[in-house]
């Protein structure tokens, strides 16, 4: 990755692969993300490039033989590049100049967020974007009418503990629903 990681993207946007962002936000689930990438190993015209929300990345900095490191899920096959919230403005913006957050949006076909924290999950249903995984999804082509191409999706695994998985999250998910995203539930999920 250069020195301006908007322009990378843009680079790789035609690359003639199939194209997944993959994010995580602050859950304790974060450190299954070489388990996810690994799954899709066998993919070989993947490109993965991964966000970690500030509070994922706390998640993995190898602080026990089953927490990888942010190092080590980069080594991974296909991954391609991570980013994290410093890496949306590297340098002082001009007009005209790539915007990371817009330019993942172009490069995606799809967006896969796991796991999805409640925090998270409360900050997209209420349309807040404070870093840079809610400034893709609010940024996000829903219709397909934005970037002059197919819908894109997003697909979520939620992950929250019991004492989190309250009725109020249980409300925030059945509001959540839309056509252009899905959501992986677990046995446990409402």
């Amino acid at each position: 990755m250069g020195t301006n990681p908007a322009e990378s993207v843009a680079a790789a946007i035609n690359d003639g692969k199939t194209h997944l962002l993959l994010a995580a936000s602050g859950s304790v689930a974060t450190i299954k993300i070489p388990l996810i990438i690994s799954a899709l190993r066998r993919h070989t015209n993947l490109s993965i490039r991964v966000i970690l929300t500030k509070s994922a990345s706390f998640f993995l900095q190898g602080q026990s033989a089953e927490q990888p490191t942010i190092a080590s899920i980069a080594a991974l096959p296909n991954v391609d590049a991570i980013y994290q919230d410093e890496d949306e403005m590297t340098e002082s913006w001009v007009r005209g100049a790539g915007i990371l957050h817009i330019n993942l949006r172009k490069w995606a076909d799809i967006l896969v967020i796991a796991p999805l924290s409640a925090n998270t999950l409360a900050k997209i249903v209420n349309g807040l974007s404070n870093n840079l995984l809610t400034d893709v999804i609010r940024a996000w082509d829903t219709s397909g009418l934005v970037d002059g191409g197919a819908r894109k999706r997003i697909l979520v695994a939620p992950a929250m503990n019991a004492a989190m998985f309250v009725p109020l999250a249980i409300r925030i998910l059945k509001t959540y629903r839309a056509d252009w995203i899905g959501m992986v539930r677990s046995a446990k999920t409402y």
